[in-house]
């Protein structure tokens, strides 16, 4: 998963990808254990260059991405979006979405949106008292 990261930030700084801010570095992956993110450009560009770099790793590392466990948001697009994430093959779904229990909003979640995490934060919290076993 190293590998990953390490082809996203290259083509980054090769410019294969565009920069996602002009002036601040911000990490076009979050990688943890087998949950990737991926952040481009809704442009036909990066969405080739990444397919490109996907396939790469696929065939470096034998591992295949799940599309049908992936999807694709849009957050600044235009009608165009659509047809990109239809070429990625993978389901489009709109904000929020979960990563990692966390809900990704460009607003301030609802305490709804958070109340799965804080009961989960609870029950292991719970669990993990002393003379409890759970």
């Amino acid at each position: 998963m190293d590998t990953l990261g390490w082809l996203m930030q290259r083509a980054l700084q090769t410019g294969i990808l565009q920069r996602l801010h002009p002036r601040c570095s911000i990490p076009a992956i979050s990688l943890y254990a087998d949950d990737v993110m991926l952040f481009c450009h809704a442009t036909p560009g990066d969405v080739a260059a990444v397919q490109g770099i996907l396939a790469m790793f696929s065939t470096a590392s034998g591992l295949q991405v799940n599309y049908t466990k992936s999807s694709a948001t849009v957050l600044h697009g235009d009608d165009s979006s659509a047809e990109l994430i239809e070429q990625l093959g993978c389901p489009a779904v709109d904000l929020p979405v979960t990563y990692l229990g966390i809900p990704l909003t460009t607003r301030r979640p609802s305490a709804a949106q958070l109340q799965p995490l804080v009961d989960s934060v609870a029950v292991r919290l719970f669990d993990s008292q002393p003379g409890r076993h759970g």
